[in-house]
């Protein structure tokens, strides 16, 4: 990505970081993805311009820290990324232990996704925290097993309806905040897409004779594919892995409070720290 679109992308998040509003604070997530997206399609026409630039994008790969050993956030944190990358034209590999990802992509789609989940795990987890400080989960029932102990140290399991545990309201938490993010993404890719799809664009061909180049023109989707294809093809060439990543688990109700908490926090996240482009993502730890 051009350093003049950072700059523009920067200016966006910076306006999402002191929007007044969860409206604005939407509006400027759309352009931000409406910009990521457009731009894709820039840079996917400008790699077609062999014959008159010296740029051209070549899909390769990177792998990417997500957290530590045993972290039990770093399922939802991989899902993030995975909901960010589906939506700018990126593939992942993800590791068994959700530590680390492998992006698969043109250089320019995997550092959009980078900034934008830098922006958006911080948001994610401070909202987390602050969500298990009010302490309101614990008003939350459901069946769980226990285990009970008398006096004699026999142990035994039964069934009892208990309060939510601040983990399990954690996880909940988190799965309705990506998920809301996830749909947000999808609709400003979507919105992107459409306010483009009538786009020509005159491309530069090498007829073989350096006196006789022609031009074609082809239409917005068709480049998309095309750059998908590449995208496809050097995955299967270079990606190892094996069987299919299970998602983050988090087994409740969709009304659950914990859920249904982090759904309106993920309605109104707003895009922030935008030192993250171009460098590491923003270190955010789990309460």
């Amino acid at each position: 990505m051009s350093d003049r679109m950072l700059d523009k992308l920067a200016k966006i998040l910076k306006q999402a970081e002191n929007a007044g509003t969860p409206e604005e604070a939407d509006a400027f997530l759309a352009k931000a993805q409406h910009l990521a997206s457009t731009a894709a399609i820039d840079l996917a026409v400008a790699r077609q311009h062999t014959a008159k630039r010296e740029l051209r994008e070549q899909p390769t790969h990177k792998m990417i820290t997500i957290g530590t050993l045993r972290k039990r956030a770093n399922a939802h944190f991989c899902e993030m990324f995975n909901y960010i990358a589906l939506n700018n034209d990126v593939m992942l590999n993800i590791a068994h232990d959700n530590t680390w990802v492998v992006a698969f992509g043109m250089p320019s789609d995997i550092e959009v996704v980078e900034t934008l989940y830098a922006a958006l795990i911080f948001q994610m987890v401070e909202a987390g925290n602050a969500w298990i400080k009010t302490g309101a989960y614990k008003q939350e029932k459901v069946w769980r097993m226990v285990t009970k102990k008398d006096r004699w140290g026999g142990r035994w399991q039964e069934e009892e309806y208990t309060s939510i545990t601040a983990q399990a309201a954690r996880k909940h938490f988190y799965k309705g905040f990506t998920e809301r993010v996830y749909y947000r993404l999808v609709n400003a890719r979507r919105a992107a897409m459409e306010s483009l799809k009538e786009n020509i664009y005159t491309l530069p061909m090498d007829s073989g004779d350096p006196d006789a180049p022609y031009e074609v023109e082809v239409s917005a989707a068709l480049v998309l594919k095309e750059k998908k294809d590449e995208v496809d093809e050097y995955y299967s060439r270079k990606s190892n892995a094996r069987g299919s990543w299970r998602g983050a688990v988090a087994a409740v109700d969709e009304n659950s409070w914990s859920r249904s908490a982090g759904d309106d926090a993920g309605r109104s996240a707003r895009l922030s720290s935008t030192k993250a482009i171009g460098g590491q993502r923003t270190s955010v730890t789990a309460a």
